[in-house]
């Protein structure tokens, strides 16, 4: 009887497990017609890549055989590295496995997106000779030789475009519905372009706002034209808090002119703090008209009548010309000497 209770106490255990068991991510159609699941991988209960076991026929020269592999992702998508199964090793043509420095070229292959061979059509990858029911025979086309594994050029192919298409919008998507603070640290933690252009165009608001010190430090470190893509995607409401604006203080100079335009832009309907005015008056030069008249008409709408009283004579003393927006813009608040900038 203890017998009979335990095993169905067992059982009962494996059932529950079995009925715990994540199930796959999502699934993704391959062009053959296949399709392969995607799975977390979880760290405790931190999403830390994303994995797949890919079965997927291959055909050279005529000779069909399936590969048998399993993918690594990072979180927005980035092909990591590949296991081959200990029972199911790699084979080229006539049944010849890998060798080591194979396996080392594949990989270098799978992450690699400056490749000729995988923006070519299949059936160009070859000089044809002929046109078998199975694949294509002829000899690799002399531009790609060096790109591929001798031997198993179709291998190559079919496997980049598995690790690199279509599965990669579906990870960034799924990462997208995930996302949180410590998956933002882990992603920042990549330390590439690619990861900072993820983040900035997946954040929501609200993420933004938890991040921003985050955000600003990438922006600091950023190269290219990263920092002024990130200015624009910052919601503009948090131009408004303190360590926004202290950054610009700090870093205007040392900003890109279009990242500069951009932040302008950004900082049109938040109040200003008199230290960031001082800044922004300092940047209003001979050399720059249009960065100039931005400037000016911040410090108008801002409505700070020192502020504007300080520029007004900085504009006299420069004889900077303005705008005839900003001049109107400037005879609302009927500043004193104004009247000598319509000279200029």
């Amino acid at each position: 009887m203890k017998l009979i209770v335990s095993f169905l106490m067992g059982l009962a255990g494996l059932l529950t497990y079995l009925g715990n068991r994540p199930g796959p991510a999502f699934e993704i159609e391959t062009k053959n017609g296949g399709s392969f699941e995607v799975e977390e991988v979880r760290w405790g209960d931190k999403l830390a890549k994303y994995s797949a076991n890919i079965m997927a026929p291959v055909c050279e020269e005529g000779i069909c055989y399936n590969v048998n592999v399993v993918f690594n992702w990072n979180l927005i998508g980035e092909f990591i590295d590949y296991q081959v199964q200990p029972y199911d090793p790699l084979t080229k043509l006539d049944h010849k496995p890998f060798t080591l420095a194979d396996y080392a070229k594949l990989q270098g292959i799978l992450t690699n997106h400056d490749l000729i061979f995988t923006g070519l059509p299949a059936d160009e990858l070859v000089v044809k000779a002929e046109e078998t029911v199975d694949g294509y025979s002829g000899a690799t086309i002399e531009a790609i030789k060096d790109e591929v594994i001798d031997g198993a050029l179709f291998t190559c192919y079919t496997l980049w475009h598995i690790a690199n298409g279509a599965v990669v919008d579906s990870i960034r998507q799924h990462t997208q519905r995930q996302l949180d603070k410590p998956m933002i640290a882990k992603i920042i933690g990549y330390n590439t372009a690619s990861a900072n252009y993820y983040l900035i165009d997946h954040m929501s608001e609200t993420q933004f706002a938890q991040n921003l010190p985050e955000i600003i430090g990438l922006i600091q470190a950023g190269k290219g034209y990263f920092p002024k893509n990130a200015i624009e995607k910052i919601p503009e409401k948090l131009f408004g808090r303190q360590e926004m604006q202290d950054f610009l203080i700090q870093n205007y100079d040392s900003l890109s002119y279009y990242t500069q335009v951009a932040a302008l832009s950004k900082l049109q309907n938040v109040p200003l703090q008199k230290d960031l005015t001082s800044m922004l008056l300092t940047q209003i030069s001979d050399r720059n008209s249009i960065q100039n008249q931005k400037i000016i008409a911040l410090i108008i709408r801002n409505n700070d009548e020192e502020a504007i009283k300080k520029m007004v004579d900085h504009l006299i003393e420069k004889k900077i010309k303005l705008s005839a927006a900003n001049y109107q813009l400037l005879q609302k608040h009927k500043v004193a000497g104004v009247e000598a900038l319509e000279k200029i």
